[in-house]
């Protein structure tokens, strides 16, 4: 059942193929579980290749790439690495035209302040926004989730907020929800009495098709505030931007 529906666009040569296509992943990406969310974002691609931005993954950008070529072999897809390690990189010509002729672009875990720091208010943020609205599927897992939201939090300043990427801009991504500490439900809670908060278990997405959410992998994801948890199969998710 799709949740959070908004109105569907006018039919589409291919069915679905060029709708908006998001996902949310609650982390430990790229691993057997992920199976029922990947499948599903990288059917909606044009052509079976993913393209990997590696903002968040500052010390280890080359095996984070070679991780995920691992994985989506197994699902017959090829991957190439976006190497945006810098302001001068989310800057580049090269990585511009690189992220404008994805088929699929997934923006990896690590450090959600780093990939903040890199990525917001830059060419690379732009062309990320431009590819989603053309039709590319775009995913992000853990801090590349983070950072998508309309606030990123970023737990090594105390678990303060910094300005997201604004995909989905009424939203506060908080992943690894099965196996957070009390620190981080603590701070989820509190976040969740003034913005909206969703929490998602690793290995699971959150997965927005064009016209609704859907929850698929092996977890939980919830709405979380001063309350307590709402599944979100019962509503009150935010579409992503227009």
């Amino acid at each position: 059942m799709a949740l959070g529906a908004a109105p569907a666009g006018p039919s589409e040569p291919g069915g679905w193929r060029g709708r908006r296509t998001l996902l949310l992943l609650g982390g430990n990406e790229w691993c057997p579980p992920c199976g029922p969310a990947d499948s599903w974002w990288l059917a909606r691609a044009a052509r079976p290749e993913v393209t990997v931005v590696t903002s968040a993954a500052q010390d280890i950008p080359e095996t984070a790439v070679r991780w995920a070529a691992a994985h989506f072999a197994r699902l017959g897809a090829a991957v190439r690495g976006c190497f945006v390690q810098t302001r001068s990189d989310a800057e580049d010509p090269a990585i511009l035209a690189q992220l404008g002729g994805a088929s699929a672009i997934y923006l990896c875990g690590g450090d959600p302040g780093a990939a903040q720091a890199v990525l917001f208010q830059s060419a690379a943020a732009e062309a990320l926004h431009t590819a989603y609205r053309g039709g590319i599927p775009l995913a992000g897992s853990s801090a590349g989730a983070m950072v998508l939201g309309g606030e990123c939090l970023v737990p090594g300043e105390n678990f303060g907020l910094r300005p997201g990427l604004g995909l989905v801009p009424d939203l506060v991504v908080v992943p690894h929800w099965n196996s957070a500490g009390r620190r981080w439900r603590e701070v989820a809670i509190e976040l969740g009495r003034e913005s909206r908060v969703v929490a998602i278990d690793e290995s699971t997405g959150v997965c927005w098709d064009g016209a609704g959410w859907q929850v698929r992998g092996q977890g939980r994801a919830v709405l979380v505030s001063g309350g307590g948890e709402r599944a979100v199969e019962g509503g009150g998710l935010p579409p992503p931007v227009e």
